[in-house]
């Protein structure tokens, strides 16, 4: 029992002893970096998605007027809802 404590302290006491000695910043941070070895850099961020287009058709199988101002249109074969008062209001059929 002796003998593991002795092999896993001295190795640490070293380390420890060494990182007082050395000269640089103050003992504190030299210690912590000899503990827990070199900082590696930051990783960059994810990247980022780009926000949804503000224009697009939302894609419904099941139309909706959402205001007064929306009105059904049949245009090649498919129908749309289109609003002047609120484009956002814009649809298109599956």
């Amino acid at each position: 029992m002796a003998l593991l404590l002795r092999r896993l302290l001295v190795p640490a006491a070293s380390v420890l002893l060494r990182a007082a000695s050395t000269p640089g910043p103050g003992p504190l941070p030299r210690l912590l970096s000899a503990l827990l070895g070199p900082r590696r850099p930051a990783a960059p961020p994810p990247p980022v998605a780009p926000p949804p287009p503000a224009r697009g058709f939302k894609t419904r199988a099941a139309l909706r007027r959402r205001c007064r101002a929306c009105r059904l249109v049949k245009r090649r074969g498919r129908w749309f809802v289109v609003c002047e008062q609120h484009p956002r209001h814009k649809q298109r059929q599956l």
